[in-house]
């Protein structure tokens, strides 16, 4: 356990030490300061209300969930595992005192905890953005529901980062890896509009399962039902992952 959670503080460590990093943990913070700027202007020009105070954190949530933060889980997935292949220095973590369970696990949780600080920036900003917007009593309008949500889109975030850690196992340069998990990725969200019948079996169907919490009373069943799906998910991509990377030799 020192030892995973060691590497884990040390995946984290490499993350922020990168200068894109930074980059996107601002681009996150701007977001929302310019969509409130938008809608702002929005609201002066016409004379009429474009988004309640509710409404803005959660709308931003959606776009973070359906295209930032995949992407973004999709390319920190990427140089982790197919990138660290191809620059050889995964043979460094190897030859730590540390089991490749560990190694490969403690990956994994510094990607979660990548998300969830994007996700925290995120939530922060878009509620003080709401100071502009509407006002103090606005920002404690749905405040719970609104952290809820926020907190249960880790969970189909971590899926496709898992889906992301599984391909790049197959790859040796992390930029065919991102390649091949974008166009996965768009391929699912378009073939939902064709054949919706079949987006029920992909994990990104479900990157708005944040909606199921915000309603005036919660779908316990339909919630269940995508935890499931998404929990079965998450093992047989960290199951797969693994096999390959316990086997691999680098």
């Amino acid at each position: 356990m020192p030892s995973f959670y060691a590497n884990t503080v040390n995946e984290l460590a490499k993350l922020l030490a990168r200068r894109k990093t930074v980059v996107f943990l601002v681009l996150t913070a701007m977001i929302p300061i310019a969509a409130a700027a938008a809608v702002s202007q929005f609201q002066f020009g016409f004379g009429v209300a474009a988004l309640t105070s509710a409404d803005f954190p959660v709308v931003l949530l959606g776009f973070y969930t359906a295209v930032y933060l995949p992407l973004l889980l999709f390319m920190t997935a990427s140089d982790m595992f197919a990138g660290e292949t191809g620059d050889k220095t995964m043979k460094l973590l190897l030859t730590r005192p540390i089991t490749r369970f560990q190694a490969f696990a403690s990956k994994l949780a510094a990607m979660l905890g990548y998300a969830a600080l994007h996700l925290a920036i995120a939530l922060i900003v878009s509620l003080a953005s709401l100071l502009f917007l509407s006002g103090v009593g606005a920002v404690g309008q749905g405040l719970g529901r609104t952290a809820a949500a926020y907190v249960t889109s880790l969970l189909p975030l971590f899926t496709l980062g898992l889906a992301a850690a599984f391909i790049a196992q197959f790859f040796k340069n992390g930029s065919g890896a991102l390649t091949v998990c974008i166009l996965l990725y768009a391929s699912a969200k378009l073939g939902a509009y064709f054949v919706p019948a079949l987006a029920v079996y992909t994990p990104a169907a479900y990157t708005d399962w944040h909606m199921l919490w915000l309603g005036a009373s919660v779908a316990s069943g339909k919630i269940l039902n995508v935890f499931m799906f998404l929990a079965a998910c998450c093992i047989l991509f960290f199951t797969g992952g693994y096999t390959i990377f316990e086997r691999k030799q680098y």
